[in-house]
This record gives C-alpha cells, sequence and structure tokens, in this order.
C-alpha cells in the first residue's frame, strides 16, 4: 500500500573512489527490482547509477533540489559503501528531513555501522517487500520486519523476513529508469557483443563456500519458472534489442531440469540473442547433456567456479568439489563447444606457496580457455573473514580498498603473507597466459581475429600486467 505522504523515491548506486574497481558490465539488477515494486506501488521514482553517470556532488545534489525527493535509497557492496555514507551525509545536510535508506550486501552484514553513517533506516536481507512495507509504514517502523531503526537513541531491528517464495510475481527490473542498455558494456574484453543485457532467474545458493556472503538472498535455490524467464528474456531482445544476455544468477544449473526446460525454451521461441553465464556455474552441475543442450540454444561461454588447484584449499573452504569433476566438466564444457573462464583465487585459509603452485599448475592443465586469478578478499560476513579476523591480520583501513584488484594482498594468515601473494598472483596469470599451449590455442582460434581488438588488446593487457 503506498504511503500518501511520500510521492517521490530517488534510487542510488553509488560509484567506488578507487578507479580499480570493475562492477561496470552489467546493469544492478537489485536496485532495478527495488524500483519496479516502488513503481508499481505508485511511487514516481528516478534512478542515478553513478557507476555509469558520473556525476560530481554539487551536480548529484542537483538532481536532488530538481526532483525533491522525500526518500533516497541507497545499494551498497563494501567498494561502494563508504561513497553512500558521503552521498547521505550530503542529502541530511540538505534538508534533515528527507528519509535515508541502505540496503545491499554490506549493509546486510554491518546493519549497525550502516545505520550510524546518515542512515534513517537500513533493510537487511531481501528488500522488495520490506521497502513498500516500511514506505507504508514509516511512522511505525517496529511493524516493518527485515529493518534497523533508532527510537529514543536505542537501535532497534526487527525479525527477519521470509524470504520470498513465488519470484514470478516480481516486475521485471525497471530497466527504463537506467542509463540505456547500451552503456553497459558487458565483457567486451572477452567478445561479449553490445548492448548486452543480463537476467537473474533464480536466487539463493545451497551450497557453503566460505569465502561467500549470502545473508541477501539466502541458502534455499528459489527459482523463477522457465516462462517467467523466457518471457523477460524475449523483452530484452525485442525492447531493449540487446545482442547477447548474461545470467547473472548465483546458482543458474542448480535444477538441470529447469535449465533443459529454458534452453529448449529459447530454441522453441526463435530467440536469437547468444548467452553466457560470467558469474560461474557449480563444476559438479555440468553434465555433457545439459551443457550441449546450453549451446544449442545459444550459450556460448561459462565461468567455472574453480578456485583452487590444491584438494586440500578446496576441502578446507568448504567448496565440495574433487579436482577430478573439475577436470571433467572443462572437458564437457570443450566437447559441447562452450567456452571457459576459470575463477581461481589465492591466499584461502591454510595456503601454502606449494598449493598455489598447484593452482597454477592445475589452471594450465585443464586448459580453460580464460583464467581469472584474484587474491582472496575477505568480504564482512563471509567465513574468510571471520577466520583471516581470528587466525591473522587484515590491513585494510577503510571499505574503499576492497574494491581494489591490483595484485596486491589485503591480509596475512598462516604462510601467506602479502609479499607471497603479490608474487604469486603476477606469477600465475604469466605462466598461464605466456605459455606456448596457450599462445598456440588462440592462434588457431578464429574468435580471437574476429574479436582482436577487444580480446587481444583489452584483455590481454588487463590480465597480464601487474597493475590491472
Amino acid at each position: 500500500m503506498k504511503n500518501p505522504g511520500i510521492h517521490r523515491v530517488l534510487l542510488v548506486r553509488p560509484a567506488p573512489k578507487e578507479k580499480h574497481f570493475g562492477d561496470v558490465t552489467f546493469m544492478p539488477l537489485g536496485i532495478g527490482y527495488i524500483a519496479a515494486v516502488l513503481e508499481k506501488e505508485g511511487y514516481r521514482v528516478k534512478v542515478l547509477d553513478l557507476l555509469i553517470e558520473k556525476k560530481s556532488d554539487e551536480e548529484i545534489l542537483a538532481v536532488i533540489k530538481d526532483f525533491l525527493p522525500q526518500v533516497v535509497g541507497f545499494t551498497a557492496v563494501t567498494p561502494t559503501v563508504n561513497s553512500a555514507f558521503k552521498l547521505a551525509a550530503i542529502v541530511k545536510k540538505y534538508d534533515g528531513e528527507i528519509i535515508t535508506i541502505i540496503g545491499g550486501p554490506h549493509a546486510t552484514a554491518l546493519p549497525e555501522e550502516s545505520l550510524n553513517n546518515n542512515m534513517d533506516y537500513v533493510v537487511y536481507g531481501e528488500g522488495e517487500e520490506t521497502i513498500v512495507d516500511l514506505l507504508a509504514n514509516i511512522d511505525k517502523p517496529g511493524n516493518v520486519k527485515s529493518i534497523l531503526y533508532r527510537s529514543d537513541g536505542k537501535v532497534m531491528k526487527t525479525a527477519v523476513r521470509p524470504l520470498i517464495q513465488n519470484l514470478d510475481m516480481l516486475p521485471y527490473p525497471a530497466r527504463h529508469l537506467f542509463p540505456p542498455v547500451k552503456s553497459y558494456r558487458g565483457q567486451e574484453a572477452l567478445g561479449s557483443a553490445n548492448p548486452a543485457g543480463s537476467i537473474i532467474t533464480s536466487r539463493g545458493c545451497p551450497f557453503s563456500c566460505k569465502f561467500c556472503f549470502k545473508a541477501v538472498f539466502g541458502n534455499r535455490f528459489r527459482a523463477r519458472s522457465a516462462e517467467s524467464v523466457l518471457d523477460e528474456w524475449e523483452m530484452l531482445e525485442k525492447k531493449y534489442h540487446v545482442k547477447e544476455v548474461a545470467i547473472v544468477d548465483d546458482s543458474f544449473t542448480t535444477d538441470i531440469n529447469r535449465v533443459h526446460a529454458i534452453c529448449d525454451g529459447i530454441i522453441k521461441r526463435g530467440i536469437k540473442t547468444r548467452w553466457t553465464c560470467p558469474n560461474g556455474i557449480r563444476v559438479d552441475l555440468g553434465d555433457y547433456e545439459m551443457l550441449a543442450k546450453m549451446k544449442k540454444s545459444g550459450c556460448y561461454r561459462v565461468a567455472l567456479g574453480i578456485e583452487s588447484g590444491s584438494q586440500r584449499i578446496l576441502d578446507s573452504i568448504g567448496k565440495n568439489i574433487t579436482l577430478e569433476r573439475i577436470e571433467e566438466t572443462v572437458k564437457n564444457c570443450r566437447r559441447a563447444g562452450i567456452r571457459t573462464m576459470g575463477f581461481f583465487m589465492l591466499g584461502n585459509i591454510g595456503e601454502t606457496r606449494e598449493s598455489m603452485e598447484a593452482t597454477i599448475s592445475f589452471a594450465k592443465k585443464i586448459r580453460v580457455d580464460y583464467a581469472q586469478f584474484l587474491i582472496a578478499m575477505p568480504y564482512p560476513g563471509s567465513g574468510l573473514y571471520d577466520e583471516i579476523s581470528k587466525k591473522g591480520r587484515i590491513f585494510m583501513k577503510d571499505w574503499d580498498q576492497y574494491g581494489v584488484y591490483d595484485g596486491t594482498a589485503s591480509f596475512e594468515c598462516g604462510e601467506v603473507t602479502p609479499g607471497l601473494l603479490a608474487l604469486m598472483e603476477q606469477k600465475a596469470r604469466r605462466n598461464f597466459y605466456l605459455s606456448p599451449d596457450y599462445i598456440l590455442r588462440q592462434l588457431l582460434n578464429p574468435e580471437t581475429y574476429r574479436y582482436f581488438p577487444n580480446r587481444l588488446g583489452a584483455a590481454f593487457a588487463m590480465l597480464i600486467n601487474h597493475k590491472r
């Protein structure tokens, strides 16, 4: 139910301070869903995606003076949360009566910290039902689940709201409120076609990797129906004229039967956009029949959450996969004609120089088409953050540094030191991308020449140079 006293809501995705932060490839669908449910309730909504629309503080203030919102809502991951706090201070200085709200992963992990930085309310967990409920009951927030607020100087935290069970009931993200779809460049360095759209077909991940924080969407896998996904996909193709779609789920292939249904629907409806899974799929949910169907329906690249070439490390981080299964899935992808991006992490709990050497050797052995080697980042709320906080030291002084993936480490724990991690990260990329086998495979690959300016220009420079 719409609050009759609130008419205009400004939603903001802040930009990080650090230039190395790279999350500009796809439209932020989380805030897109929030915008959509608010529009459905009758609010007038404006979105500022400051990663795309570069604006000074004065220009942002000018937008506020022109739009005159009663509510300003922020979404923030850890690398952008300080920017959100700064903008909230600007909003409050301009007009202390404007209601400020923050949600997203960082606010869910550290809600009291977020509340203490010029925020009136913190929404923790899944936000669509909570934001509508909060605005409708802004004068009696104690009735609203999954929020933090202050009452008589005390921090009040309400009960947890159950997760949304029927995702088909949500409206599609309000893409019309964002910059043009072509502003979001996809993964051009890997040959992505532009404009590139993105879609979320499920929420929640039932697995328990220690480096991951899942308190927003939870551990229970919840999926949209194939028909709902296909209808939105067709809309992206026909209305927004996208040439490529990225499925940005946390765990797209959890329900293999649903994957087959979506692929069959793409083929039956004659949808022509090719597609990718850039966030990664589980390697133990990658049988050949499913991958072959994905390829037939237009999938040409998947990322695989491999993480390590050491079975001991895979076990220690709760990955629950084996090296043999990883190798089998990469072979299945190659057999199906799908290119692979392997995600590898250096510096997990228990790492040694030998285990990181094993990761480099394994990446070369299984012959993924691309490899992303990143130093582990202990994000607040994750098991990795908790373990390093207890057993080692985290050196980052503020949240801005969490967005910097430049080959430097932010912690030490056990045998892992910043110097060792920097050395191994550089060695991993150079050994993989400068190996004769990899260079020969690229020279024999026709797509190398089709996407030469993007792939070998941008991707090679990004992955080989020490400072990315």
